[in-house]
């Protein structure tokens, strides 16, 4: 009973967790929105998508990870914008390689 216990656990916490991956590449992307408007503004995240590219222009990488989330914000004079930005991450998810807003 106590090694299939042990076994079990190990199986359990031997297990790789993506999700957290995941929130790490929204936070960095939405880290990367706000530097590009300049003013540091509060992002509302309406909605993102995660998905992997089949092209990428840069033939060096293959397959990379883009994001594309839409968000408002309250620009200089109150007003409250939505937007679309767009972050293409490498394909092991660490570093960006371009990122624009829409």
């Amino acid at each position: 009973m106590r090694i299939t216990l042990f076994l079990l656990a190990i199986v359990f916490y031997s297990c790789e967790n993506h999700s957290f991956d995941r929130d790490q590449r929204q936070i960095i992307a939405k880290n990367e929105f706000r530097k590009m408007l300049h003013h540091n503004p509060t992002l509302d995240v309406i909605s993102f998508n995660e998905d992997t590219l089949s092209s990428y222009p840069d033939t060096s990488f293959k397959q990379p990870i883009r994001y594309t989330i839409n968000f408002s914000y309250k620009d200089s004079s109150g007003n409250r914008l939505s937007k679309t930005g767009e972050v293409i991450f490498t394909p092991n998810g660490n570093s960006i390689l371009s990122s624009h807003i829409k």
